[in-house]
């Protein structure tokens, strides 16, 4: 009798478990087939969005090497433009001196000759008690 039951069994085995364990497997790996597509579309954004990060990284970099470099060049200038303005000062303060070494001169020359105005009316006074 247990032999009669193994032909009965195998041809359940095959037309009824077979079939449901292949339906079910089959089905688990359409959904783990939909999850694997979903996570590699996921991968897929990340990337996309690493690539983008990396570019606008990369244009980051580069524009901050330009501005370094435009500040190095305005350093520069403002050094060149600080030393003619040091040399500008030091030229006024000289001409400052000549003009005050020169109005002193006028005003020495103007007190002089208003002393030989005086001497000259002190003369003319000394002429006028003495006639």
């Amino acid at each position: 009798m247990g032999e009669d039951l193994i032909p009965i069994l195998t041809q359940f085995h095959r037309e009824v478990v077979l079939p449901d364990i292949q339906r079910v497997v089959g089905d688990l790996r359409a959904e783990m087939n939909e999850r694997f597509v979903a996570v590699d579309a996921h991968f897929d954004a990340i990337y996309q969005r690493f690539d983008k990060l990396e570019t606008e990284y990369h244009m980051l970099v580069a524009g901050l090497k330009r501005l370094e470099e435009r500040m190095d060049r305005l350093e520069q200038r403002m050094d060149r433009v600080e030393n003619r303005l040091d040399g500008v000062e030091q030229r006024l303060t000289a001409v400052e001196k000549k003009l005050d070494k020169e109005a002193l001169r006028s005003e020495l020359e103007a007190l002089k000759a208003r002393v030989d105005g005086l001497h000259e009316q002190v003369r003319t006074l000394q002429a006028r008690l003495d006639a």
